[in-house]
């Protein structure tokens, strides 16, 4: 064993200190790269996550509501007018007949990112992209939640008795008109969700907007539009 040496003069004690905190520097600058290398993988896999989440979930969804925007509204108008005129058997078969998809409007991807801190390694500004284009998303799922309970008091007309009834008249087009205010909620919420998307250079998975225009031509046939999507207007930084 070595007994250790000591310091005989301040240029050695210099010589020491240098290279203990040399060694110290070091060691917290590889540290600190590798820290730097990790937080730039969870911010491409949040990125990623996001971007699937808006392009094959989110945004093909809004895209066919959009679309079917004036199918929903034709289609209530002539549930009203059977309504009115008292005739039953119309009522109910326009009724039975009224679709509107289901599908879930989902922000996992960014709650997972500010739950982790994953946001504030991002550049302030593409975060803050992000964060606007989903702004509405969950106003789409409270409005998708009432839709069903909107739909559920629509269908509650008796199949059965004669021509419709005043008292029944007055609770069906309540219904109606809760479904129609509930239709163009949805359309401005998805026109604006579109317009954010479209900001972040974000492209719309073809597959998913085919599926869900498909399942809406089934019920809407020719009826489907194009959507038209306004540029969104610029984002204040400030």
């Amino acid at each position: 064993m070595h007994k250790p040496k000591l310091v005989s003069n301040w240029r050695e004690l210099l010589k020491e200190w240098g290279i203990i905190v040399l060694g110290v520097l070091t060691a917290l600058l590889a540290e600190q790269a590798v820290q730097s290398v990790d937080w730039e993988h969870k911010v491409d896999a949040a990125l990623a996550d996001m971007n699937n989440e808006l392009s094959a979930g989110d945004g093909p969804q809004a895209y066919t509501r959009l679309a079917a925007h004036d199918c929903v509204g034709m289609r209530l108008d002539a549930i009203r007018a059977a309504i009115e005129n008292g005739n039953r058997v119309q009522s109910r078969k326009l009724i039975e007949s009224f679709w509107l998809p289901k599908r879930t409007w989902d922000s996992l991807a960014r709650e997972a990112a500010t739950a982790s801190d994953v946001a504030s390694h991002m550049p302030h500004e593409r975060m803050l992209g992000y964060r606007i284009a989903y702004e509405v998303v969950p106003d789409m799922q409270r409005i998708a939640d009432k839709e069903l309970a909107d739909l559920g008091h629509l269908r509650a007309l008796p199949r059965t008795g004669g021509p419709i009834e005043t008292a029944e008249k007055l609770q069906e087009t309540d219904a109606v008109e809760a479904l129609r205010l509930d239709n163009d909620a949805m359309a401005r919420e998805a026109q604006f969700t579109l317009a954010h998307i479209e900001t972040l250079n974000v492209r719309l998975e073809r597959h998913f907007v085919t599926r869900d225009m498909l399942e809406a031509r089934s019920h809407f046939g020719s009826c489907l539009s194009i959507p038209r999507i306004p540029a969104a207007p610029p984002v204040r930084t400030d």
